[in-house]
């Protein structure tokens, strides 16, 4: 559960962070964009405005929805991130069920062969001392 939990705060902090990135570049991209053009204006005579169309009016409202939108593909990536970190504890705490289990029936099996050994040395030590009770 510690794992698990660990993760989901690296992944929330990561994500967080790319957030605060992404709001940073917005901001300075929009004042870049709102600063006077240091260029010289050209004497040549303007062209006469055309009227704008009805979608040049909704443009800067989807700004707005661009960031909103961009808001909740964050929040999908962290849950799928948060899932795929879920899963991969899941997955790293059953390899380390099984690597224990394992390193527990080698150490009985070692154990055993031990107990084994001593025995049969026992077993030689005595015979040889002419002792061959058990």
């Amino acid at each position: 559960m510690t794992r698990k939990t660990l993760a989901m705060i690296a992944v929330l902090a990561s994500v967080s962070l790319l957030a605060a990135c992404s709001k940073s570049e917005d901001k300075t991209a929009s004042e870049s964009s709102s600063a006077p053009s240091t260029t010289a204006p050209s004497t040549a005579p303007a062209a006469p405005a055309a009227p704008a169309p009805d979608g040049a009016a909704q443009q800067p409202q989807s700004a707005p929805a661009d960031q909103q939108s961009m808001g909740d593909k964050v929040k999908d990536a962290a849950a799928a991130a948060k899932d795929k970190a879920a899963a991969a504890g899941d997955a790293i705490a059953d390899n380390a069920d099984k690597a224990a289990k394992k390193a527990g029936e080698v150490a009985t099996d070692a154990r055993a062969s031990v107990a084994e050994g001593a025995a049969k040395a026992n077993a030689a030590i005595q015979g040889a001392i002419g002792n061959n009770s058990k």
